[in-house]
């Protein structure tokens, strides 16, 4: 795998800028005077850096014309546009792909993955290549010449288990409204800190934004969200829960229950830093298969490194009823 490193003038000039996302930012107005130079002829000359540098980091996904990302190093500038450097913090290294282990489940129309943490689902500001989406676009990429692949659901970077997409068009539209209408049963498991006064409850709070930081807000004042918890173990200072979300909000169940008092452990977000990764699986997706609508159920099990146990039954039949029609998730 190729990898690019930052010269030291260039790293120079980006640390004194703003950080975005814990990324080293830099942005420019094109110039009246470089209408006609291209895109990598630009950044080359911004950075300081060689224009074979310039070009592998915008191939690289780091770079963005007003707003969007640009892949074409040589895009012709007319000034005036608005250009942005998002550097990786590793630098330019390729180095994710796919485990074909880790493949839950494919068919001519669907595709599942156990999605590892630390993994972005989608592109990034900085990084086209290492995330799941495009990893898997190269996996099937091998198989045949243009492949389909469509993402109707995310998790975050740090959560792992079992993500869905479509590899097939004609099945892209119901897949895509099974997830917009919560037709599809998530079920997640987390290792949350504290014990919860109960054992089952729904957190009902709305979702906002403040700062740049989501955060939980009182109903009305956000985007509505709400989860169903129960706990099925209890351990000396932990508990082990299952979560169903019934919507889809960023960072929905760990804002719920660190909202509850019980962050998950590991959050070095909304909880502490007390374990080396998020301990939080998305562990199983229940829907009905778009194409033949039968039902099909995707599990990805519990983490090896996870505390134990590793194995645990969990009965949809203890969960709330998912309806396999029109009206969605259904909650007690």
């Amino acid at each position: 795998m190729r990898a690019t490193a930052l010269p030291t003038k260039t790293f120079d000039k980006l640390a004194g800028t703003t950080a975005c996302d814990g990324l080293s930012r830099l942005g420019w107005q094109v110039e009246a005077g470089h209408k006609g130079f291209s895109l990598g002829e630009s950044v080359a000359a911004q950075l300081h850096i060689s224009v074979d540098v310039s070009c592998d980091l915008i191939d690289f996904g780091s770079v963005q014309i007003d707003g969007r990302a640009e892949r074409d190093p040589g895009r012709k500038l007319n000034g005036g546009e608005q250009v942005k450097v998002f550097w990786p913090q590793d630098g330019i290294h390729r180095w994710y792909e796919v485990d074909g282990r880790r493949i839950l489940y494919h068919d001519r129309q669907l595709l599942a993955y156990d999605k590892e943490t630390g993994i972005p689902s989608q592109q990034t500001p900085s990084d086209a290549y290492n995330n799941l989406f495009a990893a898997l676009h190269r996996f099937l990429a091998e198989k045949s010449a243009r492949p389909y692949l469509a993402l109707h659901h995310r998790l975050d970077r740090d959560t792992s288990g079992v993500m869905l997409f479509a590899v097939d068009q004609s099945v892209n539209r119901k897949l895509g409204n099974a997830f917009k209408h919560h037709n599809i049963a998530k079920d997640y498991l987390a290792w949350a800190e504290g014990h919860p006064k109960r054992d089952e409850w729904i957190a009902r709070e709305d979702i906002g934004r403040k700062a740049g930081s989501y955060r939980t807000c009182p109903q009305g004042q956000g985007k509505s969200a709400e989860t169903w918890f129960k706990v099925l173990l209890r351990r000396e200072d932990r508990s082990f829960i299952w979560a169903r979300p019934r919507t889809g909000r960023t960072h929905q169940i760990r804002l719920h229950l660190a909202s509850s008092g019980h962050p998950v452990i590991g959050d070095r977000l909304y909880g502490t830093a007390s374990a080396q990764r998020l301990l939080l699986h998305a562990y199983r997706l229940s829907l009905l298969h778009p194409a033949t609508d039968q039902p099909l159920v995707l599990t990805a099990p519990v983490p090896a490194g996870w505390p134990e146990p590793h194995e645990l039954a969990i009965s949809p039949c203890n969960a709330p009823a998912l309806c396999f029609n029109t009206c969605g998730s259904t909650f007690p």
